[in-house]
């Protein structure tokens, strides 16, 4: 994904970027920030450089059809919360699927 211009409401994401999504939620990107976070960010806000999309990851749909999709090891119900708790379980494994990720891009 490449950010398609700069937005004063989120100020963590620089125009013209390239940002890698880590998972779909509720049709929102789950993206890792400038500074290092995995929020989620409307779809609208960027360009879809490469539509591939990762084949480990699960989808799933809720009552209104929204979109859910993360890898396995991040898709458990409650999983980014903990993540955003410092929660040692599932910080690890945050980092351990992102840096895969990563390596496999580069």
């Amino acid at each position: 994904m490449k950010l398609k211009s700069a937005n004063p409401r989120y100020p963590d994401l620089s125009e013209g970027q390239h940002y890698f999504v880590l998972g779909i939620e509720a049709n929102d990107y789950r993206i890792l920030n400038d500074v290092g976070k995995p929020y989620l960010y409307a779809p609208e806000l960027f360009d879809v450089i490469d539509p591939t999309e990762p084949g480990d990851w699960v989808t799933e749909f809720g009552e209104d059809g929204e979109r859910y999709s993360y890898p396995v090891l991040l898709n458990e119900a409650g999983f980014f919360e903990d993540f955003f708790d410092q929660k040692f379980e599932q910080t690890s494994v945050f980092w351990h699927v992102v840096n895969q990720r990563l390596a496999h891009a580069a």
